[in-house]
């Protein structure tokens, strides 16, 4: 808005309507009001007025000739010297497309035909009181930017007397300020310090890398690369980031402790290589994995151990019990295994108790469901939301999968080949029953398949009820 225009006493209203009548009742009526008034009857006679004189605010009709309100609107919203008019729209159309398309095109406000003298005068009067105080934001943003541009070059004084301690820091040490487009978004950051220590990790000196940006200017793969958004969210939030940071290039792979801070409008940096700590954490914590892994697993059949079997269990059960699910379990033996050890010596004994581990885990499908070596020649699979009738398949698919290795067994006094004895239990627990309850269950379907004669599935439901 010009300064001439400020500088008006009284606030200039334009009318635009293709019918007189109106026209002459919204002027005389705002005219009365201590308004100044000026009316147009068509889109491009008011372009025209506008052109010439800016008005304070515009009352519009949408029905036009030749140019209608909508298309009058567009081009005042499309221009920068006409774009802060308020737009009142005053229109005889009373559809709910209308008066979003209204808004849409950049209208404030919309009034419906035939309209109360006294509403009109009222929403003016706010559209009005509403442009002065946008003005006087803008007039306190100015002296709001103003004086940060002073406290700019209070800072820029001061970057002197911080060179010295920033050179003799041995981690690099940077600042940088925001470049932001006319909507005020960042765009790009500049570098405005940068110790020797930075400047050397990213192949620069600390004079050639003043003003230059950080992430325009430079090749993609650099070392601050797909950290923009990050720092954008430090300048923009006032947060802190702290963030170890891996970089690998043709000529550098190095891990980075990263902690970069608002500063003035951008962030100052500092950065550490941290290479040979992190190569020792991740020596301890593939160490701790193996060590893990050893603990859980049983190193003859490579399947999950008693150990493993007993935190697995105990959390399943709490699991379940929380979910008021089934848990089921199978516990399974290989028949005449001592013959089998006393016929063929225990290097065979060791690689077939391996087969028989590997062939229950396949049996066992879902991610939940987990083999183990129970001790000796037994095993077990724990079957979390798994009902009775589910457990059966399951020990029956294991009796297929033992059947299908074919390992000779001469001694067995049920088979020519090696079998397995399951007793299959299931539960859904609660607070009057313990872990132990379903594997005495279990237990005791074993030994009643072996009473049986073996190479056989026998189930025992904890509750007749559960089944």
């Amino acid at each position: 808005m010009s300064t001439k225009h400020n500088e008006k006493l009284q606030e200039s209203i334009l009318i635009v309507d293709d019918l007189p009548d109106n026209i002459r009742l919204l002027s005389s009526l705002l005219s009365s009001h201590g308004y100044e008034v000026n009316s147009a009857t068509d889109g491009e006679m008011a372009l025209s007025i506008i052109k010439a004189k800016c008005p304070d605010l515009i009352l519009l009709d949408i029905m036009l000739p030749m140019m209608d309100g909508y298309q009058v609107c567009r081009v005042l919203k499309s221009q920068e010297a006409t774009q802060h008019i308020p737009i009142i729209f005053l229109s005889g159309l009373d559809s709910e497309f209308d008066k979003l398309e209204a808004f849409k095109v950049g209208g404030i406000d919309y009034i419906t035909k035939p309209f109360f003298v006294e509403e009109v005068v009222f929403r003016v009067k706010a559209q009005l009181a509403t442009m002065k105080q946008q003005q006087k934001f803008r007039q306190i943003l100015g002296e709001e930017v103003a004086e940060r541009q002073i406290a700019e070059r209070e800072l820029n004084r001061s970057r002197a007397l911080l060179t010295g301690v920033l050179n003799s820091s041995l981690d690099g040490v940077a600042a940088f300020e925001a470049i932001r487009d006319r909507q005020g978004q960042i765009t790009d950051f500049r570098w405005l310090i940068a110790n020797p220590v930075a400047a050397m990790t990213v192949g620069g000196t600390t004079e050639s890398l003043k003003g230059k940006r950080l992430f325009v200017e430079e090749s993609p793969g650099h070392l601050f690369d797909g950290l923009f958004n990050l720092f954008v969210q430090v300048v923009e939030t006032c947060t802190v980031l702290e963030q170890e940071y891996y970089y690998k290039s043709s000529s550098l792979t190095a891990w980075f402790q990263i902690v970069a801070v608002k500063l003035g409008d951008g962030f100052a940096m500092t950065f550490r290589d941290i290479s040979d700590r992190k190569q020792i954490e991740i020596t301890l914590k593939k160490a701790n994995l193996r060590l893990t892994y050893q603990a859980n697993i049983d190193s003859l059949t490579q399947i999950a151990n008693r150990r493993r079997f007993d935190e697995y269990f105990t959390q399943e059960w709490s699991r379940c019990a929380r979910d008021q699910e089934y848990l089921s379990l199978i516990l399974c033996d290989v028949d005449y295994f001592k013959a089998y050890n006393d016929t063929y010596g225990h290097q065979a004994g060791d690689n077939c108790l391996y087969e028989v581990a590997q062939a229950i885990e396949r049996a066992v499908k879902r991610p939940a469901d987990i083999a183990f070596r129970y001790g000796g020649e037994e095993f077990a699979v724990i079957l979390p939301h798994t009902k009775g009738q589910g457990a059966i398949t399951v020990a029956e698919e294991i009796q297929e999968q033992i059947q299908d290795l074919q390992i000779l067994h001469h001694s067995s006094q049920v088979d020519q080949i090696i079998s397995l004895s399951l007793g299959v239990s299931s539960i859904i627990p609660d607070t009057s029953s313990s872990p132990h309850t379903l594997i005495s269950a279990a237990d005791n379907a074993l030994y009643d398949a072996k009473l049986k004669g073996r190479n056989c599935i026998i189930y025992k439901p904890v509750k007749s009820g559960h089944c």
